[in-house]
């Protein structure tokens, strides 16, 4: 091979590495539906599952086509290459191009300012082929929009003999809106002669509206292009098709999956995420400037009623208009935002108590005097309960105004629903008394290891034999008493405690499992703290590898709920998970609106369907039998295997049994105990 072909070859081999890259990229960024990508990491109960769907098919379909455009680009590129082959070329040209694509990288920060970064791939560009402008064109809002990168200053005359050159190659409406943006890959000013302008152009996504559209390059010249230009011009249009093209798209992308990061999808309103990042805030600045706060805590009343006798459209219609209500409400610098299903609260910012309570009570009664008209045509009304606090009367850190908020609006709902309460300084003794008498319970349980964990086994329903066990947590106080879990796991989440506690469970699980020479696998329940903790991980991964038990052998599970919420963190977590050989569950599937979301983009080994679904389940009532059957359907497509939690009979057995449902487990089945049989 001469030199010269080498050169070439080693060009094309470098083309496809750099592909090769940029796929890996947009697959990267695939992760990121951060996710809503996060929430997409904190949607809410009483969110239309068919609104979250199409939004998520809108994203996918965005990044599925810039994959594409990377293939195609490619093909592109490489095909052009063995064009220039043929002509005459020198060695300087073919090394700068090469050079150039070597620096393409889709980072995040070169996505979201993708002018700043087309800008220096052009600047580079230009050393290969001096072009005069090069533009890209797209549709937002029926507005035109035009960014032109001029390589110098161009005169008056020039520049609008460039436009309308560029209008009549791209054939815009004389009737369209069209804004320009000019900027200049340098800072020279420059005259130039020509007669002729020739404009080389490439498509890519044009049925994307605010994201497609066409890039092009301006050569102003003297006489007609020879060929082997317009090869190079073509050359370079298809580097910035990935560069321009790719990184405008998962621009919009990111920014739209960032949005909801951070809002509810439903009502547009800041989530529980948000809201707490906000209100930890505001306690530092009122600390700061020493002025006073309020919140209001707002839970509907009979909401599931509404939901279960209009159905969710109905529910959807009124957090709509709930949240409308509640902004409408507020002045500019105060915050809404729905943190659970029904559930909203308000963060009055420099407001004392008397205030607060008035803005409570409009709040409560333009909700109960708030009409909403049904699809049958039938009127409802919505009441909620509201419980109010001030900072630092009622707490003088977050942790404390959420509990005491939050049992101050418990109080509302005991006194009769409809009502607005403000705790009593008593209740705020006694409240914040218990939660610290609780707090040093459970720390006390945590110094003395008195977590301990029980096995429940989960049988194979085909043969009735073992496959696995599920890990769960109970404290063992000193006198002997065994504590069940759901006593403590919320109150160790609220106090930070969580993770403490399932690296004792986890720990000593993994240890009983080596000394009994256990080789059915273990299901252990992650919370949402544990997922995004690399800490916790490289502990868990290094207590496996200590006692060289098989990765196979243990099975992570996360709640649905959870799952939602972390939606990003958990698209990794079980990568990172899958290469190292451990397996994946999904817990209490079918209760929430994203189960077929999971299905379709996790790399799922079980899904745990919830217990609610296996206890209603009746030969006599079709409607439930329908529900575990489709999800049974749906997972031996995708080669999911099945678990059916809470099976607490023989007839239920039986027709799990007939379902096809994989394994089964329930007190029926096995009690949780702490040892193995």
């Amino acid at each position: 091979m001469s030199k010269k072909d080498q050169q070439f070859e080693n060009l094309r081999r470098e083309i496809a590495l750099k592909s090769g890259t940029v796929l890996e990229n947009l697959l990267r960024y695939n992760s990121l539906i951060k996710g809503l990508q996060n929430e997409v990491k904190n949607l809410s109960e009483g969110v239309n599952p068919e609104y979250f769907r199409l939004l998520l098919k809108n994203i996918e379909k965005n990044i599925a086509s810039n994959i594409e455009l990377v293939k195609e680009g490619s093909i592109k590129a490489i095909n052009l290459i063995s064009t220039l082959e043929k002509e005459v070329i020198d060695k300087k040209l073919l090394q700068e191009e090469t050079k150039i694509l070597k620096e393409i990288v889709l980072s995040r920060e070169n996505i979201m300012d993708w002018k700043g970064y087309a800008r220096e791939i052009l600047k580079k560009l230009r050393k290969i082929y001096p072009y005069d402008v090069f533009f890209f064109i797209f549709e937002e809002d029926g507005t035109v929009r035009v960014y032109l990168f001029t390589g110098y200053r161009m005169d008056k005359t020039t520049e609008r003999a460039v436009i309308q050159a560029l209008k009549e190659k791209t054939g815009i409406p004389p009737q369209k809106k069209i804004e320009f943006e000019e900027i200049q890959i340098t800072g020279r000013t420059r005259k130039k002669h020509f007669r002729q302008i020739h404009i080389e152009t490439h498509s890519f996504l044009q049925d994307s509206p605010g994201i497609g559209g066409v890039l092009g390059l301006v050569v102003l010249s003297e006489s007609r292009l020879t060929k082997k230009e317009e090869n190079i011009l073509n050359s370079i249009l298809s580097i910035m098709t990935l560069v321009t093209g790719s990184s405008r798209a998962l621009s919009r992308a990111i920014t739209e999956l960032e949005y909801y990061a951070g809002h509810d999808p439903l009502t547009g309103l800041y989530n529980r995420r948000i809201f707490e990042d906000l209100l930890r805030y505001e306690v530092s600045r009122a600390q700061r400037k020493n002025y006073n706060f309020s919140l209001i805590l707002i839970d509907l009343d009979n909401f599931k009623y509404i939901n279960d006798t209009y159905g969710h459209h109905t529910g959807d219609m009124v957090l709509k208009s709930v949240a409308d209500i509640l902004e409408s409400s507020i002045r500019d610098g105060d915050l809404v935002a729905r943190i659970g299903g029904d559930e909203f609260v308000i963060m009055l910012s420099e407001t004392p108590l008397e205030q607060a309570i008035q803005v409570a009570e409009r709040i409560r009664k333009n909700l109960e005097e708030n009409r909403i008209c049904t699809m049958d045509g039938s009127v409802i009304s919505v009441s909620a309960s509201l419980g109010v606090v001030e900072f630092p009367t009622h707490g003088r850190t977050k942790e404390e105004l959420l509990i005491v908020v939050d049992n101050a609006l418990y109080r509302a709902k005991d006194m009769g629903k409809n009502k607005v309460y403000v705790p009593t300084v008593e209740e705020i003794e006694n409240t914040i008394k218990e939660k610290r008498k609780e707090f040093a319970v459970l720390q006390e349980a945590i110094e003395n290891d008195l977590f301990i964990p029980f096995f429940q086994p989960i049988y194979d329903l085909k043969n009735d034999t073992v496959h696995a066990y599920e890990v769960l947590a109970r404290l063992k106080t000193e006198d002997g008493e065994i504590i069940s879990a759901y006593r403590f796991i919320s109150l160790a989440e609220k106090l930070g405690k969580i993770k403490e506690v399932d690296r004792i469970i986890i720990k000593k699980a993994l240890g009983m499992k080596k000394r009994h020479n256990i080789k059915e696998k273990l299901f252990i329940n992650l919370s949402a703290k544990d997922i995004s903790d690399g800490d916790f991980w490289d502990y868990i991964f290094t207590e496996v590898q200590n006692l060289k038990i098989s990765p196979e052998e243990i099975v992570f599970e996360i709640t649905e709920r959870e799952a939602v919420r972390e939606i990003a963190e958990v698209q990794m977590l079980i990568l990172r998970l899958k290469e190292k050989g451990f397996c994946f569950a999904i817990d209490d599937f079918g209760s929430g609106y994203s189960s077929f979301y999971y299905m379709k983009y996790f790399p799922i080994d079980y899904v745990k369907i919830d217990g609610e679904f296996i206890r209603e389940l009746n030969p006599a009532d079709t409607k439930s039998v329908a529900f575990v059957e489709s999800m049974n359907f749906l997972c031996k497509k995708l080669q999911i295997k099945t678990v059916a939690e809470s099976i607490e009979n023989q007839e239920i057995l039986k027709l799990l049994k007939d379902i096809g449902i994989d394994f089964g487990q329930g007190f029926y089945l096995g009690y949780p105990s702490p040892t193995f049989l």
